[in-house]
């Protein structure tokens, strides 16, 4: 039965002058405005995933096998919305924009299947997938390091600044889980380099070898990051 008794006036969680802390960057109405991925946006995601590598997944399952890629990216993250909370969406005038993936020391990978792969890209291309993961997914994240792992804007959108306010976001969402640092791998020849350079990363070293290179087409890559 529902009381009749008024409601107590709630308390009180702030006190005269106290600031309360800035909103992040994005987290508010206006032409750019970020969130945290939902279900209704994967099937917009996945394909700026795939866009977002798009040389080492063409390396992997070749141009007539993007598409698919698209879809396995979106199948598997269907199957992981325990990981949804590390995916952020740009809208831009309401429309999907971009995606910003993040990772931290404890994080759990999404769930790809190796069934649904091979139902998807076929056995070689599972297998071939299979090393791009092994080159590509940072398993070595510190306690205090957030390790941003895609910046991705849909090509209709590139140039209207909301490669800045996903990077801004994750300083933000880093900071919030204590970290300190925040790093990222990027190919040398990718322009993004000058992006990331702009928004205070530096190179603390190069690496690859022939094995990046068969997994995923080229063995130069940096390792940049940036102190918060």
């Amino acid at each position: 039965m529902e009381s009749t008794k008024s409601a107590e006036p709630s308390a009180i969680t702030s006190q005269p002058g106290a600031t309360n802390p800035p909103a992040a960057p994005g987290a508010e109405e206006g032409l750019i405005h970020i969130r945290n991925m939902e279900a209704q946006d994967i099937d917009l995601v996945a394909p700026i995933l795939v866009e977002a590598f798009h040389d080492k997944v063409e390396h992997v399952v070749g141009k007539s096998g993007m598409e698919d890629m698209a879809r396995l990216t979106a199948s598997a993250l269907t199957r992981s919305p325990y990981s949804w909370h590390r995916y952020y969406v740009a809208m831009y005038d309401g429309k999907l924009a971009g995606i910003l993936v993040i990772k931290f020391h404890d994080s759990t990978p999404e769930d790809f299947g190796t069934c649904d792969a091979c139902s998807h890209i076929g056995c070689w291309g599972s297998c071939r997938m299979m090393l791009l993961g092994l080159a590509l997914t940072n398993s070595q994240i510190g306690a205090t390091q957030c390790y941003v792992d895609t910046v991705g804007v849909d090509a209709a959108f590139r140039g209207k600044g909301i490669g800045t306010a996903l990077l801004d976001r994750a300083d933000a969402e880093a900071r919030q889980r204590g970290c300190t640092t925040t790093f990222l791998w990027v190919t040398q020849h990718n322009r993004a380099v000058r992006l990331y350079e702009r928004h205070g990363y530096v190179v603390t070293h190069p690496f690859g070898n022939c094995f990046t290179q068969c997994a995923v087409g080229t063995r130069d890559w940096y390792n940049m990051e940036k102190q918060l």
